[in-house]
């Protein structure tokens, strides 16, 4: 990344376009990170600089600047725009066929398709913070959100502020969709998180774990093997399966990915309070249907406030969905983080990570 007068330390720039979208880079010693303001301020690239690896998951569908499709599907435009990445889920995940207070919210709401505003509001060689912004269309949400890279540490600290603009109540379903895939991901692969209970999705035919729950963490019955398996272990693509499974009842909000293989990982902190349970999206090479037809080996770890992906109609039905309060301001903080080692004990929402 060029930037004029700096050329160490942490360095932000507004400068960037692909295709004609606007882009802006962070970067430290140690991380670069890559954000597409035109298209939900998704981060693009998290690159970790010593070991020179995008842990971000590129999917075989290049993104392309909007356009118009054949067909409208009944779902939206997410995944005629999903290129892989870290996306922000809101106002609801997944998808679900009736409204919800008049309108149609589409596959994983509509904050990941909309331009988000940007302005540097720290730039110094000891720390640099990009404050994006949106106010979606479809909802009564105005959406804040700040990156920060500091000196020397290995962590993309976000600041979040959720404003409901409403003088009514308004259920959401928010979260986080950071996918993973190669050269980082592969089947050495394994996730550490403080969860006592997994619940798997009946999603797809191609499924490897049995659906239901709640199954003790991380031990889950394998379909095809009838055997309780370890479902933190990240499958090779020849296993030919996709699974949405949830980790729940969480004692602290923080996951590691570590490639065991090339002692590296990537880790995420978060306010458990309010990301309640941690998604898992495993597709090991069985998605043979649209939109990735068995062409995909990636996995996505989700920190999210309320399940399943079906809408927040259903969100508000099993009581996960987060009912902001009229006129309410929400502020929360994240981390994710880079980091070397077999494993890791602990991540702190402040970038500090136990490693073990």
């Amino acid at each position: 990344m060029y930037t004029y007068g700096r050329k160490t330390g942490c360095r932000a720039s507004l400068d960037y376009t692909y295709k004609g979208m606007r882009i802006a880079y962070l970067e430290n010693e140690v991380l670069r990170v890559g954000v597409l303001l035109d298209k939900g301020a998704d981060i693009f690239e998290f690159t970790y600089k010593p070991r020179d690896l995008d842990f971000m998951w590129q999917s075989p569908i290049p993104f392309q600047k909007p356009f118009v499709a054949t067909s409208a599907l009944p779902e939206g435009a997410f995944h005629d725009y999903y290129y892989g990445g870290w996306q922000e889920v809101l106002p609801s995940a997944g998808w679900a066929s009736e409204p919800y207070q008049g309108t149609y919210q589409g596959l994983h709401g509509e904050a990941s398709l909309l331009p988000f505003a940007a302005q540097l509001v720290e730039d110094s060689p000891e720390m640099v913070s990009l404050k994006t912004s949106v106010r979606l269309y479809r909802s009564p949400l105005a959406l804040e959100r700040t990156l920060t890279l500091k000196r020397g540490l290995a962590a993309l600290l976000i600041h979040e502020k959720l404003v409901n603009e409403s003088e009514a109540a308004f259920a959401i379903m928010w979260g986080h969709h950071p996918a993973f895939g190669l050269p980082f991901l592969d089947e050495s692969c394994v996730v550490q998180a403080p969860a006592k209970k997994v619940e798997v999705l009946a999603f797809h035919p191609n499924g490897l774990w049995e659906p239901g729950g709640d199954y003790d963490f991380p031990l889950v019955p394998n379909r095809r093997t009838a055997q309780r398996e370890d479902i933190t272990r990240v499958r090779p693509k020849s296993t030919r399966s996709v699974d949405v499974v949830f980790f729940k009842e969480l004692s602290e909000g923080w996951y590691g990915l570590t490639n065991q293989n090339q002692g590296v990982g990537f880790g995420m902190a978060w306010d458990k309070a309010l990301f309640k349970y941690l998604w898992m999206w495993q597709v090991y090479g069985g998605h043979n249907d649209y939109p990735w037809y068995g062409r995909t080996y990636n996995c996505a770890l989700e920190p999210f406030t309320s399940y399943p992906p079906a809408g927040v109609q259903n969100a508000i039905k099993n009581g996960s969905a987060y009912v902001m309060k009229p006129e309410e301001v929400l502020e929360t903080d994240l981390t994710a983080a880079a980091y070397e080692g077999s494993g890791v004990k602990r991540i702190g929402v402040d970038g500090h990570i136990e490693i073990g």
